[in-house]
């Protein structure tokens, strides 16, 4: 494996990068005052910058200071390096360590004025342009660098006009630069699709390391990003035909790592096409050249692992989070993360979490914004795995479609701001990089916290349990039963009045009953819950009102000689689901009777199945009397229903169960004409006892207020008149001050 390079090495590299870019760029740059910057690698630097000295001494005069100038060696026009970039053509490749390209042009000569000279010996660099390089022409100079240099060429035997592009320091360069230039060239060589850059030729000529690729007339994303943000459609679309490409690349095994806007293209036709592969990387090889200018040149657009240095974690999500730092920028007009120095930017990159883009643009959809916060995730594993997962969520945000990646949670938000502390930082074991003045007062309202906490203590618990009391839940469930049964029926109605009161709809959950309803509830699965009274037992639930009576519903089949329960011996007898309050109460009334399990078939199926189980001889069903499930089933004479005898005496000894009828003029259409004696029981709506007592003030105020009561429900006045209940304390001081019930 290769050896990391020591620390000393990364921040001497960068400090030279950072002093080549700003010299690229025309800037003035005090020599001693630049050294001063860095105090502790001064000297080293110093030997430095005077070996590049010596590098640009024997290359011989530059472009700039030849502008408009003879050659020494018959009058060859020299090309000049102060073009405007509005009508200057891209090649297929840019210099690969730089932030700005410089595009040189040559102006103002004809044809017939310029004469065709060969590259320069050993002791020259820099070639007079046009010139006749083997079989091509080079005409003049498209970007340079501070490792390569790019020609617009013409081949003379084919007619076609190509971009070469070559090592800088040309016959002078090292062993290592001419290896990493034809890694870059075998990379690119590998790769054939329309989005990326086609190599045609690779070799030497006259000392000098070459290869010739597609010419790309147009312009790249660096010089449309200088011009400002982009459309959100337009930048999305770029980016997602970028990650198709990247996916082509990773597809043959090459990683590129050196993804930025100045390496995409956009050709006559408004297409991406991706160049310079001089960082790229074999997916899965522990070993990579790596051209050290070139990789600290650019830090913004690097991910953390590759601005930690840690080459052996370098994977497909590189270039992802590349992608959306790409992304960010066309977006927000700048990078994610950009400091006065090299050194600060990588520090940024490695530690600060990645600004939201709708921090900075608020027009900016949440799903772009979201797929850009994926992507710049800091550890890898919660990146998109995959290029063409990315360019796939593009897609689906360009055609309107919901993404599959969800946002950043305001809990995750909070933790990363708070990260952003030093105090906290430190104590977490993060790096705080720039905190802001908010995380700096933050920082001293915590220290100021710490001072007063034991004060605070008891007083915030008191708020924090005020707050909590008097704000609804973000989301309500309310667990009801089977569709079309009561349960059902009772929480869809609550459900709308409590949309109708407040905007909130619950969501209505099917469960297979009550004591499905009571584990719900007591596991905070939901918030509501219609149980039966005999579920209502623990300490945890409380009432929050009595909707209906439920009857026992005691069927048998018509041809069936049954005249009482214990006549129910040696039948099967379906008493409910197996977690319904049905079959619970069925099993305490068989208790009373001395029936046990093994004197029946139990059947599960409840009223709504019957006719599909002509075996089941009879049926209990807990509801409210009336319902026309029942009445249709006592309508087509096939089944009767049966008295419960002794429903006094089962009721004083079951507390859950009062004694009671079911009426003729419950069901008309049955024939009966004396009220059968039954048992009955209530339906409350319960809730946790530490439930908000907002919810259950709103619940109550959804069920008897505005003169619209849920159907079948009892009135206000009539629930108020319970005794003996474990009413929530909210549901308590509703009722006696609404009804004045104590």
């Amino acid at each position: 494996m290769t050896k990391e390079p020591p620390h000393e090495d990364i921040r001497l590299d960068a400090a030279l990068a950072e002093f080549l870019v700003r010299r690229d760029q025309g800037l003035e740059i005090d020599r001693e005052k630049f050294l001063r910057e860095h105090p502790d690698i001064s000297d080293a630097l110093r030997d430095l910058l005077e070996a590049a000295d010596c590098i640009e001494h024997m290359a011989g005069p530059t472009l700039a200071e030849s502008l408009g100038h003879s050659s020494s060696s018959g009058g060859a026009f020299r090309a000049s390096s102060q073009s405007s970039s509005a009508d200057a053509p891209f090649s297929g490749s840019t210099p690969s360590d730089g932030n700005d390209v410089t595009l040189d042009h040559k102006r103002g000569a004809s044809q017939t004025d310029i004469s065709l000279m060969g590259l320069p010996e050993a002791n020259s660099t820099q070639p007079n342009l046009p010139c006749r390089f083997g079989d091509y022409v080079l005409e003049k100079i498209l970007g340079r660098g501070g490792m390569g240099v790019v020609y617009l060429g013409r081949q003379t035997q084919l007619e076609r006009k190509v971009a070469i592009k070559m090592i800088r320091s040309g016959c002078l360069a090292s062993d290592d630069e001419v290896a990493r230039f034809y890694a870059e060239a075998r990379s690119a060589a590998k790769l054939t699709h329309r989005n990326i850059v086609t190599v045609y030729q690779c070799g030497e000529h006259q000392g000098h390391h070459f290869f010739s690729m597609d010419f790309v007339p147009g312009s790249d994303l660096s010089k449309k990003l200088a011009e400002g943000p982009l459309p959100p459609r337009l930048a999305a679309r770029y980016v997602r035909d970028v990650a198709r490409a990247i996916a082509y690349a990773h597809e043959v095994g090459i990683l590129h790592r050196d993804l930025k806007p100045a390496n995409v293209l956009i050709d006559e036709k408004d297409e991406v096409v991706v160049t310079d592969f001089g960082l790229a990387k074999l997916i899965g090889s522990e070993t990579g050249l790596t051209a050290t200018g070139a990789a600290l040149g650019t830090p913004s657009y690097m991910s953390p692992e590759q601005a930690a240095g840690k080459t052996d974690e370098h994977d497909a999500t590189t270039d992802i989070y590349s992608l959306g730092a790409i992304l960010y920028a066309l977006l927000v007009g700048k990078p994610p993360f950009g400091a006065e120095s090299v050194i600060q930017t990588i520090m940024q990159v490695i530690h600060k979490p990645a600004p939201l883009v709708r921090q900075m643009r608020r027009d900016i959809h949440v799903d772009l914004e979201t797929i850009v916060a994926k992507c710049l995730q800091k550890q890898p594993s919660r990146r998109y795995a995959t290029a063409n997962e990315l360019a796939d969520e593009l897609d689906r945000y360009l055609e309107g479609e919901p993404i599959h990646a969800r946002p950043q949670t305001q809990v995750r938000k909070a933790i990363h701001w708070t990260q952003g502390i030093p105090l906290i930082a430190a104590l977490t074991g993060h790096k705080s990089v720039d905190p802001t003045n908010s995380h700096r007062w933050a920082q001293r309202a915590i220290i100021a916290l710490l001072l007063l906490s034991p004060t605070l203590f008891f007083g915030g618990k008191y708020s924090y349990r005020w707050w909590v009391d008097r704000h609804l839940p973000t989301h309500v469930e309310i667990a009801a039963g089977n569709p079309g049964g009561m349960y059902h029926i009772v929480a869809g109605h609550l459900a709308k009045r409590f949309e109708d009161r407040i905007g909130n709809h619950p969501v209505v959950v099917m469960t297979e009953g009550s004591d499905d309803n009571l584990n719900r509830l007591l596991d905070g699965r939901v918030e509501l819950a219609l149980l039966q009274e005999s579920s209502v037992s623990s300490p945890r639930i409380s009432v929050v009102a009595p909707l209906y009576y439920e009857t026992l519903h005691l069927l048998i089949r018509a041809d069936r000689d049954v005249k009482s329960v214990s006549s129910l011996r040696g039948l099967r007898v379906a008493m409910g689901p197996a977690r319904s309050g049905t079959r619970d109460a069925a099993k305490l009334i068989l208790k009373q009777f001395d029936l046990t399990d093994s004197d029946f078939q139990s059947d599960d199926a409840d009223y709504s199945t019957l006719e599909l189980h002509p075996n089941v001889d009879a049926a209990f069903v807990m509801i409210k009397s009336g319902v026309p499930a029942i009445g249709n089933l006592l309508s087509s004479h096939q089944w009767k229903l049966i008295p419960i005898e002794r429903s006094l005496e089962i009721s004083m000894n079951e507390p859950a169960f009062r004694a009671s009828e079911i009426l003729p003029s419950d069901y008309p259409q049955a024939g009966f004409t004396t009220p059968i004696p039954t048992l009955a029981t209530t339906a409350f709506l319960a809730a946790r006892t530490d439930a908000p007592s907002r919810l259950i003030e709103v619940a109550l105020g959804s069920l008897y207020e505005e003169d619209a009561s849920v159907p079948g429900v009892l009135s206000g006045e009539r629930a108020s008149q319970w005794k003996g209940l474990p009413w929530h304390p909210a549901a308590r001081a509703y009722f006696s001050q609404k009804f004045h019930r104590e």
